[in-house]
Formats: structure tokens, C-alpha cells, sequence
């Protein structure tokens, strides 16, 4: 069977959804195509993940899934499912745990299928790995490009480094470069404040407390730049009100000058969530507020540049981590966070 696996040609890949998981994976997809080659690799991921990834290495194709419009309910998916099916892909390698997404790789004719024996679904495939369980019954938490790469082991592939990265190409550097000389952050260092996140409100710091940060970071000659996201922009309009300085926006940027505006960054301020792993993938520092979720799923002391700032809190009768989209209490464990240890941990980095 890895003998098998190893010879296929014309390989696709299923990308995990979200944008932090797909930076994460990254390191997975250098792996393959390091193998493969990018002539016989395609990628199946959301519209937002082909916009991030454009100018990569690693694919000849970017299939855009675009669950919200082209492929939405059952006829869209019908008609996904046959464009995947015309292209007669003999591997697919599934990296989200979903049964959906291991049933949609077999409706479209994938001849072989990899992926986690999860949610019901290792009928559906060929091959793969349980996850991993301690005595207690409960998953052992651990880095998410590491659990993609542990997949890959199933196929033999040689071992490969666990560093993200993202494709910026010159088109995206010089876009950036004026929308930030028009926007006047280019006279002092460049700090993003990323105060959104899509996995909901457990994992926000108060909108109010990044505006006193960059208040304080902007009488310091610094140049502040909030980086939001669609929903969130009820957040911003908090952060904005709150602050006593005029705030500029990401709005109208797509993520392809978006990367290229991190890239600039003098340091990031974010939640736990997809600017955070931008950052990492681009080698800024960053400072990361975390509180609900559990750092061993995101965190890469190795290769992460900057800190995980996280208050240990009692919420009996929950526990911490509790990965709850919402807090069923009072939310100690973000609003502990202090704005002063934020603004001591950010004039170390950068000074």
C-alpha cells in the first residue's frame, strides 16, 4: 500500500477551513510537494484559503470550494463533486477530521483516500491513523502541523522541517508598500492589532483594552493598523470608539496585499487566531492573547518569534482550557489579561 501511495500522480489535497489550521498546514504541503512535485498536486480549500496561498509552490491547482455562493446547498455540491470527479485524481489526502469531507473525496472518485480515523467515517478510507488518546480516553493535544505531518507518515514520505510559510509575491509587496505610505504608517513601526476571531467571542480580549495599547503605542511613535476580518467589524467599531487615536483599517485589502502588510510589521497583537499564525509564517513577532483554548494545538516555541500571553484562572465548575466558543461565566480568563503586561511584553519586542 506505501509503495502504491508513493507512485500516484495526480494527487489532490483537502485543506482544513480555517485560516490558522491552513498556515499550519503548510509545512505538510512543502513535505508533499517535495515528493509529489507541484505538477501532479492540487489543493481543495476555501475561496479565502486560494486567495492566501496564490504565488505558491506548492500546487498546479487551487480548487476553490466556495461553499457561501458557486457550491452552496445540495446542487452546488453536486456540481463541486463532479468537477473533482473530472479530474480524476488517484490519491486524496484529507487533512480535516469531517465526515463530509472524507464522503465528498469519495463521491468524486478519488481512488485512494488518507486521512484520520474520526467521526465514522475510516470506512471511507483507504488508509490513515487514529488520533492519538491518553489512559483517560481523552485526545492528546498537540501541534496542528504536527498532526498533519503524523498523517503523512501513513504515506513513507521522508521527514521534513515543521516551519509555516506563506507565498508573498512582488505585486503584493509593492500594494502593500503604498497602501501603507498613503495611510502614513510608514512613520514609525508598524503594529497590528488583530482584535477579531472567527471562532467566536471566548477568544476576545476586550476591544477596549487594544485601544488603550494603542494609545499608548502611538504617543510612543509607533504606527498602529487594526486587521479585521468579515463579522468582525462590529469589534472594530468598539476598538475605534475607545481609543483617543484615529485608528486605520485593513478594509478593502485583500488577503494577497494583506500578507504583504504583515510582512512589514514591526510586531503583532492578536487574538488566537489566524493573524496570529500569518505572523508566525511571515517571521514577525507577535504577541498572542490566549485564554479558552489550550497553547498546544497552536503554539511552535521553535519556530514562533514573540510570547503567548495567557492567565492560569480557577472557572470552576469549567476547566482551562475549556476550547467553549463562549464563556459560560465571566470571562476571567481574557479579561485578566492586563493592558500593562500587554505593553510591557510589546516595548520589549520592540525595542
Amino acid at each position: 500500500m506505501v509503495d502504491d501511495l508513493l507512485q500516484c500522480r495526480n494527487v489532490v489535497v483537502r485543506a482544513p477551513n480555517a485560516l490558522g489550521d491552513l498556515i499550519m498546514a503548510t509545512p505538510a504541503f512543502s513535505r508533499l510537494a517535495a515528493h509529489y512535485g507541484k505538477e501532479h498536486l492540487s489543493l481543495i480549500c476555501l475561496p479565502a484559503g486560494a486567495a492566501l496561498l496564490q504565488g505558491n509552490s506548492w500546487f498546479r491547482e487551487l480548487i476553490a470550494y466556495d461553499r457561501a455562493k458557486a457550491h452552496r446547498g445540495f446542487g452546488g455540491g453536486r456540481r463541486f463533486v463532479k468537477e473533482i470527479r473530472a479530474r480524476s485524481f488517484d490519491l486524496g489526502i484529507i487533512l480535516p477530521n469531517s465526515f463530509g469531507s472524507a464522503w465528498q473525496m469519495m463521491r468524486a472518485g478519488v481512488k485512494k483516500r488518507i486521512g484520520y480515523f474520526k467521526e465514522g467515517r475510516s470506512w471511507l478510507l483507504h488508509a490513515g491513523r487514529p488520533r492519538e488518546h491518553d489512559a483517560h480516553g481523552r485526545f492528546v493535544p498537540k501541534y496542528t502541523g504536527l498532526y498533519f505531518m503524523e498523517l503523512l507518515d501513513v504515506i513513507g514520505l521522508p521527514k521534513a522541517p515543521l516551519a509555516p510559510s506563506l507565498p508573498v509575491t512582488a505585486e503584493e509587496r509593492s500594494r502593500a508598500a503604498a497602501f501603507l505610505t498613503q495611510q502614513k504608517l510608514t512613520l514609525g513601526p508598524l503594529v497590528i492589532l488583530a482584535p477579531g476571531a472567527a471562532f467566536g467571542p471566548s477568544k476576545l480580549w476586550p476591544p477596549e483594552r487594544f485601544a488603550h495599547v494603542a494609545d499608548a503605542l502611538a504617543g510612543q511613535g509607533a504606527a498602529p493598523l487594526i486587521s479585521y476580518g468579515p463579522g468582525e467589524e462590529d469589534t472594530v467599531k468598539a476598538l475605534q470608539a475607545a481609543a483617543r487615536t484615529p485608528l486605520t483599517t485593513t478594509r478593502g485589502l485583500n488577503l494577497g496585499v494583506l500578507k504583504a502588510v504583515y510582512e512589514r510589521a514591526a510586531l503583532v497583537i492578536s487574538n488566537d487566531t489566524g493573524p496570529r499564525h500569518m505572523a508566525v509564517a511571515l517571521g514577525r513577532p507577535v504577541l498572542t492573547l490566549m485564554g479558552p483554548n489550550d497553547p498546544r494545538y497552536s503554539a511552535l516555541p521553535e519556530v514562533e518569534r514573540g510570547e503567548i500571553i495567557r492567565l492560569e484562572v480557577d472557572c470552576a465548575p469549567y476547566r482551562q482550557p475549556c476550547q467553549l466558543k463562549a464563556c459560560p461565566i465571566d470571562h476571567r480568563c481574557m479579561r485578566g489579561i492586563e493592558v500593562t503586561r500587554v505593553l510591557e511584553a510589546a516595548r520589549k519586542w520592540l525595542s
